[in-house]
């Protein structure tokens, strides 16, 4: 090489050092904290994305506060969702951040304490009436995101056309224009999206279709990451630091992009820069170095672990498409699980011509209840009395299930009338037993039943079981509550 040219070398590397100085501070790190690395959905704004090579969001903001209390620096690498669950069974990370706990997924992780409420709402055209829940999606065509958690969550319904969403903002443009018929996904996100884009003639249907609770997974047996993340959500929560993050996120909308623009003009053009000089640097590494045998030994054997994770992967994936049919809080089977076997039933009731009942269960005042004693006590009460009908449901073929908020069901099989009867007052005697004080009425906590029977025949939708059913409740409910009501047909 001539010295013309190490001079040129020498100068474009002074030039690049002097370029970096002011945002890396030499690039030297005096923190000697040993770092944790996390890999979040690179298109999950505002929770976890990524802005020009950053991670941002409310689930970057939560686990970087937690640094100073566990003594590591927090790394947050956002990627694709898919890749990143490839790079965590491959042992390139140390967690998976803001990820849903499910059966199969136990089999692969270890899960945190709970990190972000989710509600997963359906976002429809603002003249639209019809639309009101998932049953009414038949024929319809709903746009959800590729390994989402609406998208396993259709699977069980027929005749649902289930478009992938690619791009929220086409998706959303799509909805308003009549292209799609409505799109399921986590509130925030879609709000989020809808602030930013400006797109208007959306609304979200109330309440949403499903509540769930993201955690941090872990590689499963890894106890010392597990135990470290609890003790820092721990600490943040305590303390309300989460609290506090929260209502900074809460009023994020567009006004975030714009204060944004300028820095993030900057950072494009920084990076085009670095992009520039990285090829400069790939020709000379290209020219003048050879890789040498162990590096082709390295790369054969990272090739056959990604392999080995790739069929790791693959198989788990099967697995997920049986998502789990437990509701999250309650542990009774959830509203998606009961549809499913609520329909196989009634077609085997159809066939052998057997009486099939059902009793919806509602606890009484329960919206007063929850503003005196809080959310909290709230779900330790739904958990207390989902606790009690599971322990009176025992035959096999029976299910007990959340229907949604504080509303339960039941689905007796073979069963008629009087037999259900009986088993609805003692869910109702179990209850009041519980002897859970609700101050709001100087009373304890009690729930009002409906029960309907009927022998299926061909004449007969099974929605109107659940009609019938549903009506004895309100009666039950208008007749003073802590009562059991049955449907008569006559009263029709």
């Amino acid at each position: 090489m001539s010295k013309k040219s190490k001079v040129c070398i020498i100068v474009v590397i002074f030039i690049l050092f002097i370029i970096l100085l002011p945002s890396s501070g030499f690039a030297t790190n005096n923190d000697s904290r040993k770092t944790l690395v996390l890999l979040g959905n690179e298109n999950l704004a505002p929770i976890v994305y990524k802005d020009n090579g950053i991670a941002k969001g409310v689930a970057v903001d939560i686990v970087k506060a937690m640094e100073d209390r566990i003594g590591y620096e927090v790394e947050v690498v956002p990627v694709n969702w898919e890749q990143a669950q490839k790079m965590m069974l491959n042992g390139d990370a140390d967690g998976l951040l803001h990820i849903n706990q499910s059966p199969e997924r136990d089999e692969l992780f270890d899960f945190s304490r709970p990190l972000l409420k989710s509600d997963f709402s359906m976002f429809v055209q603002n003249d639209s009436t019809s639309l009101r829940s998932i049953d009414d999606l038949r024929g319809k065509i709903v746009g959800v995101e590729a390994g989402g958690y609406p998208n396993l969550l259709l699977q069980g319904y027929e005749a649902i056309d289930i478009e992938i969403i690619v791009d929220w903002e086409t998706s959303f443009k799509a909805l308003s224009t009549g292209n799609l018929d409505a799109i399921i996904v986590d509130r925030w996100i879609g709000e989020y999206e809808l602030a930013n884009s400006r797109i208007t003639g959306i609304k979200i249907v109330e309440p949403p279709i499903e509540t769930r609770y993201s955690r941090i997974a872990v590689r499963k047996g890894d106890v010392e990451t597990l135990n470290l993340i609890n003790s820092g959500l721990k600490e943040i929560t305590d303390d309300e630091t989460i609290d506090k993050i929260m209502e900074q996120w809460q009023g994020k909308r567009v006004i975030y992009v714009t204060e944004d623009y300028f820095q993030t003009f900057y950072l494009r053009s920084a990076s085009l820069f670095l992009f520039l000089v990285a090829l400069v640097a790939i020709y000379f590494a290209r020219k003048y170095q050879k890789l040498s045998k162990t590096l082709e030994i390295s790369v054969k054997e990272r090739t056959e672990e990604l392999h080995h994770a790739n069929e790791m992967l693959k198989a788990a994936n099967l697995k997920l498409e049986r998502i789990s049919m437990t509701d999250g809080l309650t542990s009774t089977k959830n509203r998606r699980a009961f549809d499913i076997t609520y329909n196989k039933t009634w077609k085997m009731c159809l066939r052998e011509r057997m009486p099939l009942a059902l009793i919806m269960i509602d606890i009484d005042n329960f919206k007063l209840f929850n503003d005196t004693y809080g959310h909290l006590t709230g779900d330790q009460t739904l958990i207390r009395i989902g606790e009690v009908i599971k322990g009176v449901i025992k035959r096999p073929g029976d299910l007990a299930a959340r229907y949604g908020g504080e509303e339960f069901v039941v689905m007796l099989m073979n069963t008629t009338a009087e037999g259900a009867t009986v088993v609805a007052e003692e869910i109702r005697t179990r209850t009041k037993e519980l002897e859970i004080e609700n101050g709001s009425i100087n009373d304890v906590i009690t729930v009002s039943l409906g029960v309907a029977s009927v022998i299926p025949d061909k004449e007969m939708a099974p929605k109107e079981l659940i009609d019938a059913a549903d009506r004895a409740l309100y009666k039950a409910k208008e007749s003073g509550r802590n009562k059991v009501i049955v449907w008569k047909h006559q009263e029709e």
